[in-house]
């Protein structure tokens, strides 16, 4: 999402037509000064915005080009899920909202806390200052697994599936968060049917990314169900990056996913709890993966005391949240209000959980 935008402008298109850098526009209750385009895709635009009643207050304002029902489902669906994260500490905060009538079309417009600069962009400086040490690992990923936890609390669980480095922003308080919602889930299931497997597909081929896409995702042959463990396989795969600096799987390379087919690198040395970790997410079978819970537990464990900190609940609030949105009522009635919360969470964890090591946290 921050990349330089002309890194991830497709070749068939050229971005959407009529660009805002310059002009004064009122997203919902804010008035900005929208500046230079940062970031750009085929059909949609991201710009720095200045709020005109606090100059010294940047944004980072999302325009969208909603041609048809499919795009417009997209983006209300963006908007559904950060609506409901809104507050939480590891997700990047929905400042405004607008869907536009522009007679012929709709336009979107997504006004957002601006975070200067991703975790891919913090990798690939790395080469200078050397591989992160393990506390440096655990202090990043927990921050992921902050985000991921929340979605995956609430019922039923909701699926980021497009969780990567460039997903992941750096806010000015010091804290990695999450971002890009288009892509999320709760459509959990083994998708039989042909007619119903060309559809899911194709969209799996459109809004996922290759190198962190799960192997029940590449071949729905396999009869498993498709379900939020994806999030884990692709945690896996991003522990692996922030570790390695490099992927762990090559990004068209189906068969090697499908097989497993990857290597811990002798150097950097990590611990074996980290190693063993990265092992675990990148399970072939979703069921012999670890859910959130788990993962947080291990992360948690890898820092020294003073930096562990207990379970989230999974809500910004501290209490169950719920989508108070109006144009997104279909969607909401898919993403339900939060209900599983710490105590439930804990029991799955000290019921269920084929790791074995002492949980010093609280329920």
């Amino acid at each position: 999402m921050w990349k330089p935008f002309r890194q991830l402008m497709p070749k068939e298109h050229s971005g959407p037509s009529g660009g805002l850098e310059g002009r004064t526009i009122d997203v919902g209750n804010v008035k900005v000064h929208v500046r230079e385009a940062i970031a750009e895709g085929g059909f949609s635009c991201v710009y720095l915005a200045r709020d005109l009643t606090n100059p010294a207050k940047q944004y980072a304002l999302k325009h969208v080009i909603v041609h048809d029902k499919e795009s417009l489902d997209l983006v209300q669906k963006e908007i559904t899920v950060m609506r409901a994260l809104k507050g939480h500490p590891n997700v990047v905060t929905l400042v405004a909202h607008a869907i536009l009538d522009m007679g012929r079309g709709r336009e979107a417009l997504l006004l957002m806390e601006f975070c200067e600069r991703s975790l891919v962009s913090a990798l690939d400086t790395r080469g200078t200052a050397g591989f992160y040490d393990e506390e440096q690992v655990a202090l990043i990923f927990r921050d992921v697994c902050n985000a991921v936890f929340a979605m995956h609390c609430q019922t039923p669980p909701v699926a980021h599936r497009d969780l990567k480095a460039e997903n992941v922003l750096l806010g000015a308080d010091g804290a990695w968060k999450l971002c890009d919602f288009g892509s999320v889930s709760t459509n959990h299931k083994c998708f039989d049917k042909p007619e119903e497997r060309g559809i899911e597909e194709d969209v799996i081929r459109k809004h996922t990314t290759p190198a962190y896409r799960a192997p029940e995702m590449w071949d729905l042959y396999r009869r498993e169900v498709i379900s939020e463990k994806v999030d884990i396989w692709a945690l896996g795969c991003l522990m692996y990056r922030i570790c390695y600096l490099k992927s762990a799987f090559d990004g068209e390379s189906k068969l090697q996913i499908l097989n497993g087919n990857y290597r811990i690198p002798e150097l950097p040395k990590y611990c074996s709890s980290i190693t063993s970790l990265i092992e675990e997410m990148l399970q072939s079978s979703p069921d012999a993966r670890p859910d959130i819970t788990q993962v947080w537990f291990r992360v948690n464990e890898l820092l020294p005391l003073e930096l562990q900190k207990d379970l989230p609940d999974g809500s910004p609030s501290g209490s169950a949240f719920e989508l108070q949105t109006t144009e997104d009522e279909g969607l909401a009635s898919a993403i339900l209000t939060l209900s599983i919360m710490v105590k439930r969470q804990c029991e799955k964890y000290t019921s269920e959980r084929p790791f074995q090591f002492e949980v010093t946290s609280s329920c």
